[in-house]
């Protein structure tokens, strides 16, 4: 059974990994997050939801050489950045990572509802990766409801603030904690596969680098 191993950075950035390929995602530059340094990545791959300072400095992120083949097939989804078409802040990218049968699904900074075009791509996920802090992204009640018509087995809520990082205009976690029954406490690595329990899974930021 293949298995997916999940790396949190904080903010919205992750490494995924599976069959010893590495994907990082919206690896953010110094300062642009308060609280956080600079990610120090190592990857095989690098993918940025779009090119603002926290989700796109690819610096972060050192590209490695090896014989591992890519087990990834990457499909995009474009969306609004905001409640305004993107009149905002512009496009989304939703980051699809397909393998083995299964979907990884990095939303990026997704700002408003999806149309059911794209939300019939996402379902059945094995792994979501959410927005969930509102202002410059959907809100938690927002995020809830997309996480419930996609239906994946593992939600993972990103782009929060805490006590020690984030971004002042957004929420903390405890807004989306409180509509979810199913919340699971990781540290910064998560292991997923098909067999996984269902889950909210909150993971610990990777603050030592």
């Amino acid at each position: 059974m293949n298995e997916f191993i999940l790396t949190y950075y904080g903010h919205s950035c992750f490494t995924v990994e599976c069959a010893g390929w590495r994907v990082a995602l919206d690896p953010y530059s110094p300062g642009s997050v308060p609280g956080l340094g600079t990610p120090g990545i190592e990857a095989d791959a690098v993918l940025c939801s779009h090119s603002h300072g926290d989700h796109g400095y690819t610096k972060a992120v050192r590209i490695r050489s090896h014989s591992a083949a890519d087990p990834f097939t990457v499909e995009k989804i474009v969306c609004p950045h905001d409640d305004a078409g993107g009149a905002k802040r512009g496009m989304n990218t939703i980051h699809v990572l397909h393998a083995f049968g299964e979907k990884i699904v990095h939303m990026g900074d997704v700002g408003c509802p999806l149309p059911e075009e794209a939300m019939e791509k996402l379902r059945g996920a094995l792994v979501l990766l959410i927005p969930v802090g509102g202002f410059y992204t959907i809100d938690a009640e927002q995020a809830d409801a997309m996480a419930r018509g996609i239906d994946a087995r593992v939600v993972v809520p990103m782009h929060y603030r805490t006590e020690k990082s984030g971004l002042e205009p957004i929420d903390r976690l405890e807004k989306f904690l409180a509509l979810r029954g199913d919340v699971r406490r990781f540290g910064t690595e998560l292991r997923v596969t098909p067999a996984s329990e269902r889950c909210t899974a909150v993971m610990q930021e990777l603050m030592e680098r």
